[in-house]
């Protein structure tokens, strides 16, 4: 079902997509593809490997009509993105929501300075079985996440 077909269907003003997906392996942000709207939709159609996967989809959440939110920490929302997203009049915005362990760890953090207590390290362990350990193994997917913890 597309967008504009749900969004019809439901009687919708808007539809707004959302991406959660894991930390993508960081792309280089590269003049003629990501740069323009048109070398980054003549990125796309050619396969090019330095288009991630949630540029793709942001893309066409765009061209679907729809804003588009990212939520997981990579460089997804590049020139050619924002671009588009500016021709179309559509809402764009996100780099990561920092909902997992990441706040988790801040705000236990907090808690226990002003609780007078200095903690030299925090460990953490995912015990609930995703993928983000395997995940965030690879280097340049690494780099991702490194970049939005900045």
């Amino acid at each position: 079902m597309t967008s504009k077909r749900f969004k019809e269907e439901n009687e919708l003003d808007k539809v707004i997509v959302v991406w959660t997906a894991n930390t993508e392996r960081f792309c280089e942000e590269t003049d003629g593809i990501h740069d323009t709207e048109e070398n980054l939709l003549r990125a796309i159609s050619a396969g090019h490997l330095e288009v991630s996967p949630s540029q793709v989809f942001a893309v066409a959440s765009l061209l679907e009509g729809c804003s588009y939110i990212n939520g997981s920490p990579q460089n997804t929302l590049v020139p050619g993105i924002v671009e588009l997203a500016k021709r179309l009049g559509l809402f764009i915005a996100g780099d990561d929501f920092k909902s997992g362990q990441t706040k988790i760890k801040s705000v236990l953090m907090d808690f226990l300075v002003s609780a007078g207590i200095k903690p030299e390290a925090i460990v953490s362990y995912n015990h609930l079985g995703n993928n983000d350990g395997k995940n965030l193994s690879s280097k340049r997917q690494f780099r991702s996440k490194e970049i939005s913890k900045i």
